[in-house]
């Protein structure tokens, strides 16, 4: 079963548009992410009607979509948006891209705190942020440490956080350790917190680079694969779904078993729940 954990929407799109595009991409599943709006601007859903239209799309297309509410932590009524998401319209997970805010900022750890209450996941935008002004010095991989204040969270960080690869690996090698130091001894810690969002990202020059440094370091169970598509260019999904297999069988060697792992079976685990 292939999933790609990682499409956006507009709002705009129908159900009917939703599955044929997913089907056409070659995918059995996706998680599709409410439509964001940057701050600042006026077009488009606020956040909770946004949410809301995920549900909708989540419930009519449950063996095709798992929905994923997409929350501004600076917001109002933040941590009530997260929780009416999860426990009201059965969201899987979150989507937050730092625009302006830091992860490390405690404004938006009572956020945190609900999602970790909630149990479910995280997908964070991190690397370099096209399409916002000034937005990437709020998305450093090693911003995302403030995450082992909270230990039941699990967490993704997006695009292998490219151009700083390096830096998103240390940051996994850091959770990797507060697992193998604990577990066992404190009850908090069940599991290694962070995955790893293979969705591009790299361009295609320095693909492969980064998915060999992310296996040989992270190894094959924490890694996630994503698109970036949207349901109006599903074939742009299709593409780096053929080529990742591409990188990975004839460029790194990659046995069909951590292949199987890497487009889908390890989204069941991050999911963390049927």
């Amino acid at each position: 079963m292939v999933t790609d954990c990682h499409w956006h929407t507009t709002g705009k799109e129908t159900t009917g548009e939703i599955a044929q595009a997913i089907e056409q991409a070659g995918l059995d599943r996706a998680i599709l992410f409410a439509p964001y709006i940057p701050l600042g601007d006026d077009a488009g859903m606020p956040m909770p009607e946004a949410n809301q239209w995920m549900a909708g799309v989540a419930r009519e297309l449950p063996d095709r979509v798992i929905g994923f509410a997409w929350i501004e932590p600076t917001l109002p009524g933040a941590v009530d948006e997260v929780e009416r998401c999860v426990q009201d319209y059965g969201l899987r997970g979150i989507k937050m891209i730092p625009n302006h805010w830091y992860p490390t900022d405690e404004a938006v750890f009572p956020v945190y705190e609900k999602i970790q209450e909630l149990q479910v996941p995280i997908i964070f935008h991190s690397g370099i942020l096209y399409g916002y002004q000034d937005g990437s010095r709020f998305c450093r991989p090693a911003f995302y440490e403030a995450l082992i204040n909270f230990p039941r969270i699990r967490f993704a960080l997006a695009h292998i956080s490219w151009p700083w690869v390096d830096e998103c690996l240390a940051v996994y090698g850091r959770f990797r350790h507060q697992w193998h130091v604990y577990h066992g001894k404190r009850p908090e810690v069940r599991e290694i917190q962070m995955y790893i969002d293979t969705t591009p990202g790299a361009p295609l020059p320095w693909r492969a680079d980064a998915l060999q440094k992310a296996l040989a370091f992270a190894g094959e169970d924490c890694l996630i694969w994503g698109s970036d598509a949207l349901p109006g260019n599903s074939q742009y999904a299709r593409q780096i779904l053929e080529s990742d297999r591409r990188i990975l069988s004839q460029q790194l060697g990659v046995s069909a078993a951590t292949q199987e792992k890497y487009f889908g079976g390890n989204l069941s685990r991050f999911l963390g729940r049927p």
